[in-house]
Protein backbone atom coordinates (compact mmCIF):
# COMPACT_ATOMS: atom_id res chain seq x y z
CA UNK A 1 0.00 0.00 0.00
CA UNK A 2 1.40 3.40 -0.98
CA UNK A 3 0.53 6.10 1.49
CA UNK A 4 0.81 9.76 0.67
CA UNK A 5 2.47 11.80 3.41
CA UNK A 6 1.63 15.40 4.21
CA UNK A 7 4.30 18.07 4.27
CA UNK A 8 5.89 18.79 6.64
CA UNK A 9 5.87 15.09 7.35
CA UNK A 10 5.36 13.89 10.91
CA UNK A 11 6.33 10.49 12.26
CA UNK A 12 5.74 8.76 15.57
CA UNK A 13 8.58 8.50 18.07
CA UNK A 14 8.64 6.36 21.21
CA UNK A 15 10.44 8.30 23.94
CA UNK A 16 11.94 5.30 25.69
CA UNK A 17 14.89 3.14 24.70
CA UNK A 18 14.05 0.23 26.99
CA UNK A 19 16.75 0.29 29.64
CA UNK A 20 14.45 -0.76 32.48
CA UNK A 21 11.29 -2.12 30.86
CA UNK A 22 9.06 0.11 33.03
CA UNK A 23 7.83 -2.60 35.38
CA UNK A 24 8.91 -4.45 38.50
CA UNK A 25 12.13 -6.36 38.40
CA UNK A 26 12.18 -10.07 39.34
CA UNK A 27 13.39 -8.99 42.77
CA UNK A 28 10.26 -6.86 43.20
CA UNK A 29 12.13 -3.55 42.90
CA UNK A 30 10.07 -0.87 41.19
CA UNK A 31 11.74 0.28 38.01
CA UNK A 32 11.01 3.36 35.93
CA UNK A 33 7.26 3.86 35.78
CA UNK A 34 7.47 6.26 32.83
CA UNK A 35 8.86 3.98 30.13
CA UNK A 36 7.39 1.60 27.60
CA UNK A 37 5.72 -1.43 29.18
CA UNK A 38 5.55 -3.38 25.93
CA UNK A 39 1.77 -3.67 26.24
CA UNK A 40 1.33 -3.51 22.46
CA UNK A 41 -1.55 -1.03 22.34
CA UNK A 42 0.37 1.20 19.94
CA UNK A 43 1.16 -1.82 17.75
CA UNK A 44 -2.53 -2.74 17.61
CA UNK A 45 -3.56 0.87 16.90
CA UNK A 46 -1.23 1.26 13.90
CA UNK A 47 -3.04 0.27 10.71
CA UNK A 48 0.16 0.54 8.66
CA UNK A 49 2.37 -1.95 10.51
CA UNK A 50 4.83 0.79 11.41
CA UNK A 51 5.24 -0.21 15.07
CA UNK A 52 6.73 -3.41 16.44
CA UNK A 53 8.12 -4.50 19.79
CA UNK A 54 11.91 -4.85 19.72
CA UNK A 55 14.05 -7.42 21.53
CA UNK A 56 13.74 -5.40 24.77
CA UNK A 57 9.95 -5.50 24.48
CA UNK A 58 9.85 -1.78 23.73
CA UNK A 59 7.79 -0.23 20.94
CA UNK A 60 9.82 0.86 17.93
CA UNK A 61 8.64 2.85 14.90
CA UNK A 62 9.60 2.07 11.30
CA UNK A 63 9.53 5.63 10.00
CA UNK A 64 9.35 4.48 6.38
CA UNK A 65 5.89 3.02 7.12
CA UNK A 66 4.61 5.70 9.53
CA UNK A 67 2.25 8.32 8.10
CA UNK A 68 1.99 10.37 11.28
CA UNK A 69 -1.73 9.76 11.83
CA UNK A 70 -1.32 9.79 15.63
CA UNK A 71 -3.35 6.64 16.36
CA UNK A 72 -0.45 5.23 18.39
CA UNK A 73 -0.10 8.50 20.29
CA UNK A 74 -3.72 8.34 21.39
CA UNK A 75 -3.46 4.61 22.24
CA UNK A 76 -0.34 4.68 24.44
CA UNK A 77 -1.32 4.37 28.12
CA UNK A 78 2.12 5.62 29.20
CA UNK A 79 1.88 8.75 27.00
CA UNK A 80 5.40 8.25 25.66
CA UNK A 81 4.62 8.10 21.95
CA UNK A 82 4.69 11.52 20.31
CA UNK A 83 4.64 12.87 16.79
CA UNK A 84 7.75 14.70 15.65
CA UNK A 85 8.68 16.46 12.46
CA UNK A 86 10.52 13.95 10.28
CA UNK A 87 13.04 16.54 9.15
CA UNK A 88 14.33 16.97 12.74
CA UNK A 89 16.08 13.66 13.52
CA UNK A 90 17.50 14.56 16.95
CA UNK A 91 15.34 13.06 19.72
CA UNK A 92 15.46 12.40 23.45
CA UNK A 93 14.63 8.73 24.05
CA UNK A 94 13.70 8.98 27.70
CA UNK A 95 10.43 9.81 29.41
CA UNK A 96 11.87 9.78 32.93
CA UNK A 97 10.42 12.32 35.37
CA UNK A 98 11.91 10.86 38.53
CA UNK A 99 15.51 11.12 39.70
CA UNK A 100 15.29 7.55 41.07
CA UNK A 101 15.01 6.20 37.53
CA UNK A 102 18.67 6.96 36.85
CA UNK A 103 19.54 4.28 39.41
CA UNK A 104 17.55 1.53 37.69
CA UNK A 105 17.91 2.45 34.02
CA UNK A 106 21.37 2.67 32.52
CA UNK A 107 20.08 4.73 29.58
CA UNK A 108 17.91 7.15 31.55
CA UNK A 109 18.49 10.90 31.36
CA UNK A 110 20.38 12.02 34.47
CA UNK A 111 19.60 15.72 33.86
CA UNK A 112 23.29 16.61 33.87
CA UNK A 113 22.70 19.50 31.45
CA UNK A 114 25.67 18.76 29.17
CA UNK A 115 23.35 18.68 26.16
CA UNK A 116 21.99 22.14 26.96
CA UNK A 117 25.49 23.53 27.48
CA UNK A 118 26.74 22.42 24.06
CA UNK A 119 23.62 23.35 22.07
CA UNK A 120 24.50 26.34 19.85
CA UNK A 121 20.82 27.21 19.34
CA UNK A 122 19.82 26.99 23.02
CA UNK A 123 17.13 24.52 21.93
CA UNK A 124 17.47 22.20 24.94
CA UNK A 125 16.12 22.70 28.43
CA UNK A 126 16.41 20.29 31.33
CA UNK A 127 13.22 20.02 33.33
CA UNK A 128 11.54 17.28 35.39
CA UNK A 129 14.83 15.31 35.45
CA UNK A 130 15.11 15.03 31.68
CA UNK A 131 16.15 16.93 28.59
CA UNK A 132 13.60 18.51 26.24
CA UNK A 133 14.48 19.57 22.70
CA UNK A 134 12.46 22.42 21.24
CA UNK A 135 12.28 21.32 17.61
CA UNK A 136 11.41 24.80 16.35
CA UNK A 137 14.83 25.98 17.60
CA UNK A 138 16.88 22.83 16.96
CA UNK A 139 19.47 22.99 14.15
CA UNK A 140 19.82 19.16 14.03
CA UNK A 141 23.57 19.56 14.45
CA UNK A 142 23.74 16.64 16.91
CA UNK A 143 26.13 18.31 19.37
CA UNK A 144 23.79 17.28 22.17
CA UNK A 145 23.73 13.65 21.05
CA UNK A 146 27.52 13.50 21.01
CA UNK A 147 27.78 15.14 24.45
CA UNK A 148 25.18 12.95 26.20
CA UNK A 149 27.08 10.64 28.59
CA UNK A 150 24.23 8.09 28.78
CA UNK A 151 23.35 8.11 25.05
CA UNK A 152 19.80 9.26 25.73
CA UNK A 153 19.78 11.71 22.81
CA UNK A 154 19.79 10.06 19.40
CA UNK A 155 20.15 10.97 15.77
CA UNK A 156 17.38 8.94 14.10
CA UNK A 157 19.34 9.08 10.80
CA UNK A 158 22.10 7.01 12.42
CA UNK A 159 24.77 9.49 11.36
CA UNK A 160 25.92 10.91 14.71
CA UNK A 161 24.73 8.09 16.95
CA UNK A 162 23.97 4.44 16.22
CA UNK A 163 20.49 3.91 14.84
CA UNK A 164 18.07 2.78 17.56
Amino acid sequence: MVVKKKFPSKVACVHCNGGCHAKKSPEGYELCTYGCTGCGTCVAACRFGAITLNTYGVAEVDESKCIGCGACVRACPQRIVHLRLEDNPIVVLCSNKDAVCRDVCEVSCISCGLCAKVCPAEAIKVSENRAFIYSDLCLSCGACAMACPRHVIHDKRGILTPRV
